[in-house]
């Protein structure tokens, strides 16, 4: 297999998405005003610019280095379009948050009683002490303080104990207490512990979207719930992301096995519904700008059937991009459609630029864009093509991911590359499969019935892989937390591919060893004696120890 050739990476829109992406993450911590004003700075900003680039055109005014290139500016005009639109929409939110009449009262601290519409099903709040505790989002839709009404619908964060947890998605309910507030960036308004059972339920009448997963949940329940109660909760968590069933052993023994993102929605699926839409429409000689229509339709189906998680959304609209840029005739460039995504996504809801779901997502498919192919090419010196792939997907997502997840749990999980790499062959089967399975469940339920069995065959080898890696002696070891984890964990992953592009380049391996060799005092020289492969092995090892250590 001949070295994947180095392609020129498209950054033109680069700039503008780490703009957009920087922007939210700083401008959703401060007050409106500081948000108007930014969006009227970047406005004017941009106006200039064009207008200079206008003049420049036509030849009044000279551009000098390093403006000379029109494209340049161009981007930095675009850059400052999209601060503004971001900005302005981060204000109107803001403003909005502080000063309604029930922002305020929750400011206050005020007793009300209000209703509360389920945004999301109540889901167990792990505890380790305490009674069982659920949580889930819910929108504020009317409060009363004192006996008089309050203006405004807010979101909070409710935490509830017993008789919440049936609750379902959707359904409003009335019940009283105080809402603590929670900081600016945080997407709610405040957290909520209700001072009552649930009131006045109003069961919501099932969408067809929950209708779709209720009956995929009872298809799996129905073929699997006496052989397997693990495939049973786990097979609707692989197809729409249904975690609620999954039972806690195995939920942890996925966290262990680094096999959790599984049972999220992501970039797979969504490009296989877009694939399996297009060649079946194009296959019917249906024309091209209408197949990608009805593709993207059907694509906007099976994120609302599955639920808008911030990693559906992006790999949704990159899909749909990449469709449109289809119709254009323009060749897909991931760059491209990557940045254009983080832009839309992000001015939709800026507190996602902090949401780690959305930031795991983006670093996996970026990791994938610029190492998949060349990690597959070192990995495939060593071992068959087809393993070389298989393995190069997990391998690359957990190393460029294994920083921001030691910011959310601070352990090292050794064998969730392994792990990944024994599943790797039964999701697609999962997925296709399942996806399948779940479109029909309403119309044809025995072809249902039919699909959970051949993708629970597979979700089955899931659990029964998690279950078995996790408990491997060391599966799962201390890491040392916050920034220290982080930037030890980004160096033993940038070691680790130093390794395996060395292994499969000898020339590139004594190349960075004659050049770490110039530029090291002479007594640290004997470290590399050895060769750059025993140095580099050294180095992660000696890096494992110091970690591992707490030191």
């Amino acid at each position: 297999m001949a070295e994947p050739r180095r392609q020129r990476a498209d950054i033109r829109l680069v700039p503008a998405a780490f703009a957009t992406w920087s922007g939210a993450g700083i401008f959703i911590t401060l007050p409106w005003a500081w948000s108007a004003a930014g969006s009227l700075v970047a406005l004017v900003v941009g106006a200039i610019l064009a207008l200079v680039i206008r003049l420049a055109q036509i030849g009044i005014v000279p551009v000098r280095a390093p403006f000379r290139s029109i494209g340049l500016m161009l981007s930095a005009v675009l850059l400052m379009v999209c601060l503004s639109t971001l900005l302005f929409s981060i204000g109107l939110r803001q403003h909005e948050r502080t000063t309604t009449p029930l922002s305020i009262a929750v400011a206050h601290g005020q007793q009300l009683s209000m209703t509360l519409r389920l945004m999301s099903a109540p889901r167990p709040l792990d505890s380790v002490h305490g009674p069982r505790q659920v949580i889930f989002d819910a929108l504020v839709v009317q409060a009363r303080a004192e006996g008089r009404a309050i203006a405004g619908i807010i979101r909070v964060h409710v935490i509830a104990g017993a008789g919440w947890e049936d609750l379902a998605e959707g359904s409003e309910v009335s019940t009283s207490g105080r809402i603590t507030p929670t900081p600016l960036q945080d997407p709610a308004v405040g957290y909520l512990h209700p001072a009552t059972a649930p009131l006045n339920v109003v069961v919501a009448v099932d969408s067809p979207s929950r209708t779709l997963r209720n009956g995929w949940e009872a298809s799996a329940r129905r073929v699997w719930g006496h052989a397997s109660p693990d495939t049973q909760g786990l097979l609707p968590g692989m197809v729409t992301g249904e975690r609620s069933l999954m039972a806690p052993g195995l939920e942890a023994a996925m966290k262990t096995a680094g096999l959790t993102h599984l049972t999220a929605v992501s970039g797979a699926n969504c490009t296989l519904v877009l694939t399996l839409l297009m060649t079946l429409l194009r296959s019917w000689h249906i024309p091209r700008f209408l197949s990608v229509m009805v593709a993207v339709l059907g694509l906007g189906g099976f994120v609302a059937v599955v639920g808008p998680d911030p990693s559906v959304l992006r790999a949704a609209t990159m899909g749909a991009i990449g469709a449109l840029a289809m119709v254009g005739g323009r060749p897909r460039r991931v760059g491209t459609l990557l940045s254009m995504s983080i832009i839309a996504l992000i001015v939709m809801d800026p507190w996602l630029a902090l949401d780690y779901a959305f930031i795991l997502s983006v670093v996996a498919t970026l990791g994938l864009h610029l190492f998949g192919k060349r990690c597959a090419y070192w990995l495939g010196i060593w071992m068959p093509q087809w393993l070389a792939q298989a393995a190069a997907i997990p391998m690359i997502a957990q190393l460029l991911c294994a920083p921001v997840l030691v910011l959310l749990q601070p352990r090292l999980t050794p064998f969730s590359i392994p792990a990944n790499i024994a599943v790797a062959p039964v999701v697609a089967l999962v997925t296709t499969v399942g996806t399948l399975g779940m479109a029909v469940t309403v119309f044809v339920p025995a072809v249902a019935d039919v699909c959970a069995g051949i993708s629970g065959a597979g979700a089955w080898w899931v659990g029964t892989v998690a279950r078995w890696v996790s408990a491997m002696p060391g599966s799962s070891v201390a890491w040392p937390s916050g920034a220290p984890g982080v930037v030890l964990m980004a160096t033993l992953g940038a070691l680790i591919m130093l390794a395996l592009a060395s292994l499969a380049n000898p020339k590139f391996a004594s190349t960075v060893s004659t050049w770490i060799k110039s530029r090291v005092s002479r007594r640290w020289r004997f470290l590399l004696g050895f060769g750059p492969l025993t140095a580099l092995a050294a180095g992660i090892g000696a890096l494992m120890t110091l970690a591992i250590g707490g030191l």
